[in-house]
């Protein structure tokens, strides 16, 4: 079966959504793919498949340089674009897609995009819903009311949705082809869980997006956390942490900045353990209802124990409960969090247990190959209609 990724965010080897799309479509083979974004960091990576690179052009990335900027970035997500361009849709047509593909959460105009393409040729929209859609979304907050409209009219209108908690499923609402598809984190390979170093210090790690809250929750944290004995070791791009606490961090070398994925499998090598972030504030309990973190499913494999700071209702914090699968800490207040590392470190019991059951839970839910065989089926079942 033959798909046209429309996205911007393509299926590259780096973190997050992007690299949870890799993994199905680049890493196994049950489909051919395709690919237009305008996202230029698919020219750092050697992929396999053909692609198309756009752009809005020069007029909206003038005026975006404005104190109007924010007009073009609310009309990219309001209206999209006003004509279908004629190159994307000879580039479709040339590469004949049985179905359109696009990650639709975040919210961008190549959603959009995506949704005028499967018109023009008349074939299958499969919509992915990843994050709830102002995530990372730059707009005018007097249209909020009328893109979320936009947004979840979209979401009725894909032939196939795909979403990626139960907590989107059910905020998105009742669809005729909705499907629960977790992220995909990496296989596990190693199943011992590596002895303790000699030394008494305790290093945990993050590896992840370090933007909007989560940089402010670690900068929080880390402060809390001082004398107590707790190294940290933090990979990531675009800290939202103040200016102050970035050169500290850098000075202390606890911040390794962004990296690849298989440096960061190196690094998770030497931790002890692993730090799970969701946003407390009222801004992104919406978001944080409603995704699934791919680090949380990606450290699976990496056979630490993890801590999870986040709020009851989130996804990841009720499975992890249900399969005591981490140390959860529900409070807002991060001495609370701390105590809960400090728990951890003080009890080898307790962290191996929590590896062994981290690691049933990967095995019984969240083995890349199921979730790989229901987004498969989903898809191959668009064929048969």
């Amino acid at each position: 079966m033959r798909i046209l990724f429309i996205s911007s965010i393509p299926p590259i080897p780096t973190w997050g959504s992007a690299m949870t799309f890799y993994r199905h479509f680049c890493e196994r083979d049950d489909f051919t793919i395709a690919v237009i974004t305008n996202d230029k960091q698919i020219k750092n990576f050697d992929v396999k498949y053909p692609y198309m690179l756009i752009d809005k052009g020069k007029l909206w990335k003038r005026v975006s340089q404005t104190r109007f900027s924010m007009l073009p970035h609310t009309w990219s997500v309001t209206g999209g674009s006003l004509f279908l361009p004629s190159d994307v849709v000879k580039y479709a047509k040339d590469f004949a897609p049985d179905a359109i593909f696009t990650m639709a959460g975040t919210w961008t105009w190549m959603a959009i995009l995506a949704q005028q393409v499967s018109k023009k040729l008349n074939v299958p929209l499969i919509g992915s819903f990843n994050d709830w859609w102002y995530y990372n979304a730059l707009y005018h907050k007097r249209f909020h009311n009328f893109i979320e409209g936009r947004f979840r009219k979209f979401y009725r209108s894909c032939d196939l949705a795909l979403c990626t908690s139960e907590g989107m499923q059910r905020e998105l609402g009742p669809h005729h082809n909705s499907v629960i598809v977790y992220p995909t984190g990496a296989l596990l390979k190693n199943k011992q869980m590596s002895d303790k170093k000699s030394d008494s210090s305790f290093i945990v790690a993050f590896g992840g997006s370090l933007g909007e809250w989560y940089g402010k929750m670690m900068e929080a944290l880390i402060i809390a956390a001082k004398g107590m004995g707790i190294t940290f070791k933090l990979f990531g791009g675009n800290p939202s942490w103040s200016a102050e606490f970035d050169d500290y961090v850098k000075k202390a070398n606890i911040y390794g900045g962004q990296i690849s994925f298989e440096q960061l499998q190196k690094e998770m090598e030497t931790v002890d353990g692993l730090l799970l972030f969701m946003g407390f504030d009222k801004h992104s309990e919406i978001i944080e209802a409603t995704s699934f973190k791919t680090k949380f499913l990606d450290y699976l494999s990496f056979q630490k124990p993890i801590l999870l700071w986040g709020p009851p209702y989130c996804t990841a914090a009720a499975i992890a409960k249900e399969f005591n699968s981490a140390e959860v800490c529900t409070s807002p207040d991060p001495k609370d969090f701390v105590d809960s590392i400090l728990k951890l470190k003080d009890d080898r019991t307790l962290q191996q247990q929590l590896v062994l059951n981290a690691t049933k839970m990967y095995e019984e839910r969240f083995h890349p190959d199921k979730i790989h065989e229901i987004l498969k089926k989903s898809i191959l079942a668009l064929k048969k209609q």
